[in-house]
């Protein structure tokens, strides 16, 4: 007759069987990506929270603008979050790096900065209404006062991997980073310098693309990087001179997030964008609209959650 520990062992195993077949998708380990709201008004801002199956929590730009400048950390506090593992700053506008030092004095500790910062050739142009160098500097030396480590990345880096406990591996690769002046295509504006972004989780994929432009988009769109994903973000908030048509087809999202308040949505700066994803059907979730946006990715795929 089989021992105690022996029938122990194979119930424990049944157990685990069973419960795995009656584990509801919602379930499975996932990446909840979430755009926050931080545009709740007239200005525009980008931040995103990734929290990763586990436990680590990865936020995406920290966009700090002028009519609801405590955006970030309020909605960081109102989930609980205490610690970034890691940061990235996908370019040098503030409404996308503004509000990093703030996150830091809010008492959220930040394991690791991801930034790109642009050349001088870059950002000069747009003094005073675009990059600040000076600025970005001051940011860059609040981290170096803080003790935050910080780095800028290449291109084909993996800045994020971990596995599930499926097997299924998560990560975040860098398709595109530049400085504004060492590029393929010439001297770009800054928003050209922003780093792309491709979230997989096993074959589910979504791209953060920063406020990629016409110059780079239109480049990349002819290009071999591989930028096909199922959910993007889409670049500069929507409005022109937003990433070309050929671009969105290159991705062929069937999903859009656009961190854009309605107002500014609804316009003509913005009827382009928004006629190519009404043309072809594809769901697109507004800030503005929908309030915070949660995507929920697995190896099998993704679901869209809104607060509105």
């Amino acid at each position: 007759m089989p021992s105690a520990r022996f029938w122990t062992g194979r119930s424990l195993l049944f157990l685990g069987l069973l419960l795995c077949a009656l584990r509801a998708p919602g379930d499975e380990p996932a990446v909840r990506w979430t755009m926050l709201d931080i545009t709740p008004r007239e200005d525009v801002a980008d931040s995103h929270l990734l929290q990763m199956p586990g436990g680590a929590t990865v936020l995406i730009d920290a966009g700090r603008l002028g009519d609801n400048p405590d955006a970030v950390v309020k909605q960081l506090k109102a989930r609980g979050v205490t610690r970034i593992d890691l940061a990235v700053i996908s370019h040098f506008h503030v409404d996308h790096y503004g509000a990093l030092l703030d996150v830091c004095d809010a008492g959220i500790s930040i394991g690791k900065v991801v930034l790109n910062v642009p050349d001088a050739a870059s950002a000069n142009p747009e003094m005073p209404w675009g990059c600040n160098l000076e600025d970005v500097h001051r940011t860059l030396d609040g981290l170096r006062a803080r003790g935050i480590p910080f780095v800028t990345p290449a291109i084909g880096d993996r800045i994020w991997e971990e596995r599930t406990i499926s097997g299924a591996t998560v990560a975040l690769d860098v398709l595109c980073v530049y400085d504004g002046l060492h590029t393929p295509i010439g001297r770009t504006d800054v928003n050209d310098t922003s780093i792309l972004l491709r979230l997989s989780v096993g074959p589910t994929r979504a791209l953060f693309t920063g406020d990629l432009n016409h110059s780079m988009g239109a480049y990349l769109a002819q290009s071999s990087v591989d930028l096909a994903a199922d959910v993007m973000k889409v670049p500069h908030h929507g409005t022109e001179g937003v990433a070309p048509d050929s671009f969105f087809d290159r991705v062929g999202a069937k999903a859009a997030l656009v961190p854009a308040p309605h107002k500014l949505w609804i316009t003509v700066r913005s009827a382009r964008v928004r006629n190519y994803f009404a043309e072809r059907n594809i769901p697109v979730y507004v800030s503005g609209e929908r309030g915070n946006v949660t995507v929920t990715l697995t190896e099998h795929g993704y679901r869209i959650e809104t607060e509105r």
